[in-house]
């Protein structure tokens, strides 16, 4: 019998979409993995199938029982029964509402010219260079951790610690489960410690906004454990995520560079280009694993009671059936719109400060740096391993023709 396929799945060239997808999409939409820890899951790739999963109440996110599957070995980002990522409604839908004021369209719309300000601030460096840059160190990642800072209103995080616990909490293999802990809960004690010292100082950030927050009748409130495991989520989620779409994003405009050219000469298509890159460029291959609380019938198959399933919005985002030509770039795409964020209770909260970061970051690129070009071939581009986040791990450009 062949061994169920190892994910994260290899990708394919250029980082592209591994053929592991294309072929569960043609022969097996509901088939069986394995897990980087061991245990076994299935997989669901089909766009329906995918948002089923995502959005019914027949499947758990609350995986803190013995024998629950897990990601990796030890203590995983599902380890936590107190994590948001973890909690099903009752307990979910009150700490949505509590959070339901911090990234409303009239916030997300004050901070976009902090934002432009801070993206054109970095370009700025990238053009003080020399030589080649590495648009990863440069802008990719620097971009959201600093956005993130500047919207939690603390002044002085460290922003290296801070992305080395991020990288430690979505590592696969890096890390023994012990160093895995070990990481996790230094992460915890930091962002505890500012969480402490801001209530000495209160500002107008993101942390005072979540220190303030009630329910409709003033009785609810987030306490100081729920604080630092919302404020850790932000900040992890908030960067990495986005800083991968940037990076992975910006190797698919630039080979062929066409692609990048023809938003230089229409800068309007740059929202149109951005939820393209969203749609291809979800960072994740498998998603976090949930488990059925009872049979439940996909349009794929039944996934029976107790078993582990995947749904991966990168699989749906390419799903043939609802995306023709799926590996196609074509902004503008009209029909069904992409899952990057996610469905259901736990539709992604920062959803929009990252899709109006990534618009910032590639219209102040297009304007500032029309001759952007990539200095190697996209197929020698280094792409990082052991991890569940994959993106390039350096991304080598030329700022001027």
């Amino acid at each position: 019998m062949t061994e169920p396929a190892l994910v994260p799945f290899t990708p394919g060239p250029q980082g592209r979409l591994p053929a592991e997808f294309t072929r569960r999409h043609r022969e097996e939409p509901l088939g069986p993995v394995r897990l980087p820890s061991g245990d076994s899951a299935v997989m669901a790739v089909r766009y329906e199938d995918v948002i089923t999963i995502l959005s019914d109440p027949r499947f758990t996110r609350e995986l803190n029982y013995p024998g629950a599957p897990r990601m990796v070995s030890g203590m995983d980002i599902s380890s936590d029964p107190e994590q948001m990522l973890n909690m099903d409604p009752p307990r979910h839908t009150r700490l949505r509402r509590l959070l339901s004021g911090t990234f409303t369209p009239r916030q997300i719309t004050a901070w976009r010219p902090r934002v432009r300000t801070i993206a054109n601030e970095l370009i700025d460096g990238m053009l003080a260079e020399e030589g080649p840059v590495d648009f990863v160190a440069a802008l990719a990642f620097p971009l959201p951790i600093q956005v993130i800072c500047d919207i939690m209103g603390v002044e002085g995080i460290d922003t290296e610690r801070v992305r080395g616990w991020s990288d430690d909490l979505l590592s696969t293999a890096a890390l023994t489960p012990d160093e895995r802990i070990e990481s996790a809960f230094a992460f915890a004690v930091y962002m505890a410690e500012l969480i402490t010292a801001h209530r000495a100082a209160p500002g107008d950030g993101l942390i005072a906004a979540l220190i303030q927050a009630r329910d409709e009748d003033g009785n609810d409130r987030l306490n100081d454990d729920e604080l630092t495991r919302i404020a850790m989520t932000l900040v992890a989620a908030g960067h990495e995520t986005t800083a991968s779409v940037l990076s992975r994003g910006l190797l698919r405009l630039l080979e062929p560079r066409e692609r990048y050219a023809a938003l230089v000469e229409s800068p309007a298509m740059v929202e149109h280009a951005v939820e393209e890159l969203l749609r291809m460029e979800v960072p994740g291959d498998a998603g976090l694993p949930r488990v059925a609380k009872e049979d439940v019938e996909l349009s794929c198959g039944v996934v029976r009671k107790g078993q582990a399933v995947l749904s991966p919005p990168l699989a749906a985002n390419h799903d043939p059936e609802v995306f023709p030509d799926p590996q196609e770039y074509r902004p503008g795409r009209e029909g069904s719109g992409h899952i990057a964020f996610g469905r259901g209770a736990h539709y992604c909260l920062g959803a929009n400060l990252a899709r109006m970061e990534l618009q910032e970051a590639l219209s102040a690129l297009v304007e500032r740096l029309p001759d952007l070009a990539l200095v190697t071939p996209a197929a020698d581009v280094p792409w990082t391993t052991g991890h569940l986040v994959r993106r390039p791990a350096r991304l080598l450009v030329r700022t001027r023709a």
